[in-house]
């Protein structure tokens, strides 16, 4: 009779409770991120998480690691909710609906994981790397989105709107309009489109003369 080796079951099932462990806590501090708790200690996750704060070292030697896991987290579960199907292409003012509608529905999604990006980043190098990447990445989608009117300008013109899109649709400027002028979704929806209209319009500006 041959012996039946069980001696991986008891380990798989170990990395499956470890694993479930750590997403749980990450979990957690994201959740904390969105009640404005930008740099969590290693204590209250352990409190709010259940796990002892032993174990949460074990997986997490320092804060820092678990605040990179937290944002390596959330940046896989946001991979596809800012994607913009045929992008560049179509009429502009549906290419404008689309951006902005995107852009607007990641901010509410991704906005507490990004503040508390910018609120570590000067302390963590890896932070500051994932925010720096994902200002470039919200750059690149704009100017591919309107490439059709960016490509059309002069070069000192084109680099000139380009900038000041990139600019208006950055988490950046979403948020001072959000939380800081306290506009609504929609409030801050015509305020993206109207700015947007009038920086790519280049016919309408052309023909009059500008």
């Amino acid at each position: 009779m041959t012996d039946i080796d069980h001696s991986d079951a008891p380990v798989d099932g170990r990395v499956a409770r470890r694993e479930r462990n750590i997403e749980n806590v990450l979990d957690i501090v994201i959740q904390m991120f969105a009640e404005e708790s930008l740099f969590p200690t290693m204590e209250q996750v352990s409190q709010r998480s259940g796990l002892s704060l032993r174990s949460l070292y074990r997986y997490f030697p320092n804060p820092g690691e678990l605040l990179e896991a937290a944002v390596n987290r959330h940046r896989e579960l946001m991979r596809d909710a800012g994607h913009l199907h045929r992008i560049g292409q179509g009429p502009l003012d549906r290419r404008i609906d689309d951006f902005v509608a995107m852009r607007l529905r990641l901010y509410e999604r991704a906005s507490a994981v990004y503040r508390a990006g910018l609120h570590n980043a000067p302390l963590h190098p890896p932070i500051r790397d994932w925010v720096a990447r994902a200002r470039d990445d919200f750059r690149n989608q704009f100017e591919l989105q309107f490439n059709p009117e960016l490509s059309s300008l002069k070069a000192a013109d084109r680099q000139a709107v380009l900038a000041a899109g990139d600019a208006l649709s950055q988490f950046d400027a979403i948020d001072y309009l959000r939380r800081h002028r306290r506009l609504s979704v929609s409030e801050t929806e015509a305020v993206l489109r109207s700015g947007l209209q009038a920086l790519l319009e280049v016919d309408r500006r052309q023909a009059g003369g500008g």
